[in-house]
C-alpha cells in the first residue's frame, strides 16, 4: 500500500520537475536578455553624461547669470516708470505754494491729512554713450560665459570617453588573463591525469597551480582598477554606480590624414575673443564716464486738496537733468588706469591660449598617429603569439615541451591580447583627444543616433 503511494506520487513530482526546469530557464534566458540589453553604448552614455552631468549644469546656470545681467543692461537704457501713493498727516494746515504778494490765505491752506497718489518717471539720455557701451560690454561677456559653457561641456564629454576608454581596455585585459587562466586550468586537468601515469613530473602541476595564482591575483587587480574608473564615470553620469556591461574596445579611428586641423572653432578661443572685446568696451566705459550724463524725470500726482478746496487735484511736473563732471578725486582716472590693465592682461592671456591650443593640437596630432603605430605593432605581435602558443601547446600535449615553456607562452599571449585592447582604446582615446583640441566632441557622440 505504501509502495503503490509513493508510484503515485512520483509521476507528479516529475511534472513538477520538468516544469520548474522549464521555468529557470526562461528566466535564465530572460536575465540574460537583459543583461544584453545592459551593455553601454559610448555615444549614448555621452548624450546621458550631456543632459546630467553637475559640472555642466552649474555652467549653463552660470551662463544664464551674464544672460541677465545683459537684460538687465538694455532695461536701463528704457528708464523706469512707477506707481505710488502716499498718505501724509501735519500738525498744522499747509499752504499750497508760497507766500508772495498779493497774498490770498482763503485759497491757499489745505487739509492736514494728505491722500495722494500718482506716476513717475526717470528716462536717461545716454548722450555720452556710456550706456550703450556697457551694454555691448555685456553682451560680449554673456557670449563669452556661453562659450565657456561650451568649452566645459567638450572637457565632461571627454573625460567619459577617457574612463569610457580605460575600462574597455581593462575589459579586454580581464578577457586576456581570463582566457589565460582557462587554458591553464585546462592543461591543469590533463597534467594532472598525465603525472598519475608517469608522463609528467609533480612538480608541472606545482608550477601551473602557482601561475594560475598570480593571475588570479592580476584579475583580481584588474577588477579593483574597473571598479575606480566606473565610479568617476557614475559620478560624471549623477548616479550611484556605473553596472552596465562594457565589451574590450572593437572599431578603429578613422583616417585623419585629410582632415583640416583648426583651433578658431574651439569654445575657449571663441571665449576668449569676446572676453577681449568685453575688456574694450570696458576702456571705453571708463573714459565715456569723464562726459556728461542726461536724464529726463516727470511726476504725475493727484492728491487730495493739494489745490487748496479740499478735492482731489491732478500735479504733474517734468524736468531735464544735466551733470556735468568736474572733479572726483582721480577716481576717474584710476578706472581708466584699471580698464586698460584688464584690456592688457586679456589679452595676453588670449595670446597664451592660442599659442597653447596651437600646441596641444600638434602634440594631439602626433599622439594619434604614434598611438596608430602601437596599435598596428600589437595586432601584429598578437597574430605572431596566438601562432606560437598554438605550437607550444601541442608541443606540451605531445611531451615535447616543458611547463615552463608552456606557461611562458600562455603568459606572452594574454600580455599580447592585454596590449592589444590597450593599444586600441589609448588610440580611440588619442581620436577623441584630437577632436577636443579643435573643439570637436568626441566621435561615438556625433555619430551616435537614438534608436
Amino acid at each position: 500500500m505504501r509502495t503503490q503511494n509513493i508510484k503515485s506520487l512520483d509521476e507528479p513530482l516529475r511534472q513538477i520537475k520538468y516544469t520548474g526546469s522549464i521555468v529557470v530557464l526562461l528566466m535564465l534566458t530572460l536575465f540574460l536578455a537583459q543583461v544584453r540589453a545592459q551593455t553601454a553604448n559610448l555615444g549614448k552614455l555621452l548624450h546621458q553624461v550631456e543632459a546630467n552631468a553637475p559640472t555642466l549644469k552649474a555652467a549653463n546656470a552660470n551662463a544664464k547669470i551674464y544672460s541677465a545681467n545683459r537684460f538687465e543692461g538694455l532695461g536701463k537704457l528704457f528708464g523706469s516708470l512707477d506707481a505710488f501713493g502716499q498718505l501724509q498727516y501735519f500738525n498744522d494746515n499747509r499752504l499750497t505754494r508760497p507766500i508772495s504778494p498779493p497774498i490770498n490765505f482763503a485759497t491757499m491752506p489745505y487739509d492736514s491729512r494728505q491722500i495722494g497718489y500718482g506716476l513717475s518717471l526717470t528716462l536717461p539720455l545716454d548722450i555720452n554713450g556710456q550706456m550703450i557701451t556697457q551694454l555691448t560690454s555685456l553682451a560680449h561677456q554673456e557670449h563669452a560665459a556661453a562659450y565657456d559653457a561650451a568649452n566645459v561641456r567638450l572637457a565632461v564629454l571627454n573625460q567619459a570617453a577617457a574612463l569610457f576608454h580605460g575600462i574597455e581596455s581593462i575589459s579586454g585585459k580581464l578577457s586576456a588573463l581570463n582566457k589565460q587562466a582557462d587554458a591553464i586550468r585546462k592543461q591543469l586537468a590533463i597534467t594532472i591525469v598525465a603525472i598519475k601515469v608517469g608522463r609528467r613530473a609533480p612538480v608541472d602541476s606545482l608550477r601551473m597551480q602557482s601561475e594560475l595564482s598570480n593571475i588570479e591575483g592580476q584579475i583580481a587587480d584588474a577588477n579593483g582598477t574597473n571598479l575606480k574608473l566606473r565610479a568617476y564615470l557614475a559620478a560624471l553620469l549623477n548616479q550611484q554606480s556605473f553596472p552596465d556591461s562594457v565589451a574590450p574596445p572593437a572599431n578603429q579611428p578613422l583616417d585623419i590624414q585629410n582632415s583640416p586641423f583648426e583651433i578658431n572653432d574651439r569654445p575657449d578661443i571663441k571665449s576668449i575673443e569676446e572676453k577681449v572685446l568685453a575688456a574694450n568696451s570696458g576702456v571705453s566705459v571708463a573714459w565715456e564716464s569723464f562726459l556728461p550724463k542726461a536724464y529726463i524725470q516727470g511726476n504725475w500726482m493727484v492728491n487730495q486738496g493739494f489745490n487748496g478746496k479740499g478735492k482731489d487735484a491732478p500735479f504733474w511736473q517734468i524736468g531735464l537733468t544735466v551733470d556735468f563732471p568736474i572733479w572726483t578725486g582721480l577716481t576717474r582716472v584710476a578706472r581708466v588706469q584699471e580698464a586698460d590693465a584688464k584690456q592688457l592682461a586679456i589679452t595676453e592671456q588670449r595670446n597664451v591660449l592660442k599659442n597653447s591650443a596651437n600646441a596641444e593640437l600638434v602634440s594631439s596630432i602626433g599622439d594619434w598617429n604614434s598611438s596608430k603605430s602601437q596599435y598596428l605593432s600589437a595586432e601584429s605581435s598578437l597574430k605572431a603569439a596566438l601562432e606560437v602558443e598554438r605550437i607550444q601547446k601541442e608541443q606540451f600535449n605531445q611531451g615535447r615541451l616543458s611547463v615552463t615553456d608552456y606557461l611562458d607562452a600562455e603568459a606572452k599571449l594574454a600580455f599580447a591580447r592585454a596590449s592589444y585592447f590597450a593599444a586600441l582604446a589609448h588610440w580611440l582615446q588619442a581620436d577623441d583627444s584630437l577632436r577636443l583640441a579643435q573643439g570637436l566632441p568626441p566621435s561615438a557622440y556625433t555619430n551616435y543616433t537614438t534608436p
